[in-house]
């Protein structure tokens, strides 16, 4: 960023020099000195009309400026129209370069975005679904447990029928062990 800065100053800097070449060229090369001649009339005519307009005066003819002094204003001119053309240049580039800055920025910025909303999104579903197998498993153990005391209440049924066919001392027994080839009681 302070490189464009410094490089625009440059080139703002360099702009001076060349319009003073511009002035120097005006008096010497014929063409050159023509143009800037026709310059300096058509903005004299032209300010001279503002004047008169904007101050109330009747249109009368103007009278073109000398040779000498024509070259010389529209040397000025068009020097000053140079550095204030590269001037105006220097700004709209960096203005451009701003924008797409920023521009760059908010595209960025709207990729964040949108990653994150599809991430909060695709969370959010998971979320839901361990609400729900969550729901469905607290269920499955409600059952269960539903399950579990109905049969424990069968076999409580079942052990106080059989406990009055069977005498006592059978239930106390100690269980007879078995040993099988190969595995120690250990």
């Amino acid at each position: 960023m302070s490189t464009i800065k410094i490089g625009s100053l440059l080139v703002k800097t360099l702009a001076k020099p060349v319009a003073n070449s511009i002035k120097t060229q005006a008096k010497s090369h014929p063409k050159f000195k023509a143009f800037c001649i026709s310059v300096a009339q058509g903005s004299h005519t032209l300010e001279m009309t503002l004047k008169m307009k904007f101050l109330g005066y009747k249109t009368e003819k103007i009278r073109p400026l000398n040779d000498a002094r024509a070259v010389e204003s529209g040397a000025n001119f068009l020097s000053e129209a140079f550095v204030f053309a590269v001037a105006a240049s220097v700004i709209f580039a960096e203005s451009w370069r701003s924008r797409a800055t920023a521009k760059n920025r908010r595209n960025y910025v709207d990729d964040v975005l949108e990653n994150l909303e599809s991430q909060n999104k695709s969370l959010t579903e998971m979320l839901e679904d361990t609400r729900h197998l969550n729901q469905t498993n607290e269920e499955r153990l409600k059952q269960i447990e539903e399950d579990n005391m109905h049969l424990r209440q069968l076999l409580n049924e079942i052990l106080s029928v059989s406990m009055g066919l069977k005498r006592h001392s059978e239930y106390q027994q100690q269980p007879t062990i078995i040993t099988l080839p190969g595995i120690s009681n250990e």
